[in-house]
């Protein structure tokens, strides 16, 4: 019986292979194209007004002195999830350890926070922040100066790029 298992394993093992040879023998290549449309998310658009500090006191710099709010309108009416990210972009310099908006005056620049808790609103193509379109990040801008910086009057002025993205 072993004799007769080995011969049919055998026989089945050619014929096997004798059909994928003609399988082989008979295939030709074809071009695959594949077409696949990507539908681009829908827009949202980014409006907001610039920040006006107006008279600033050199002397009164001190970090929460003349906060203000740094409203958007942030509006997305097609869109398909809720969950977003924000990226804010612009020139920056680092002041007192973190990094802020650079208004082109050494040792002064304009620290954007969180205005729910006055934190430190990341700045820069690599830091995004996660939101829901239903709570929106609340953003202010304040000015701050370098420790024991001695500043002189100037005019200043910076900018910065939102971005928003789904995420």
């Amino acid at each position: 019986m072993r004799q007769i298992f080995v011969v049919g394993v055998g026989i089945l093992l050619l014929g096997v292979s004798g059909i994928y040879n003609i399988i082989l023998a008979n295939s030709k290549p074809v071009d695959l194209i594949l077409q696949v449309h990507v539908d681009p998310p829908p827009p949202c658009s980014v409006t907001g007004s610039s920040v006006d500090f107006q008279t600033v006191n050199i002397n009164d710099i001190n970090g929460s002195n003349y906060r203000k709010d740094a409203g958007y309108t942030l509006s997305c009416p097609d869109r398909k999830a809720d969950d977003l990210r924000m990226q804010l972009r612009g020139n920056t310099t680092t002041i007192n350890g973190e990094k802020v908006v650079d208004v082109g005056v050494p040792g002064f620049g304009i620290r954007i926070e969180n205005a729910d808790n006055n934190s430190l609103f990341s700045i820069g193509e690599n830091n995004w922040t996660p939101f829901n379109i239903t709570s929106q990040p609340k953003l202010n801008a304040v000015p701050v100066k370098q420790s024991g910086a001695q500043l002189s009057g100037a005019d200043f002025s910076g900018s910065l790029t939102m971005v928003v993205d789904y995420q």
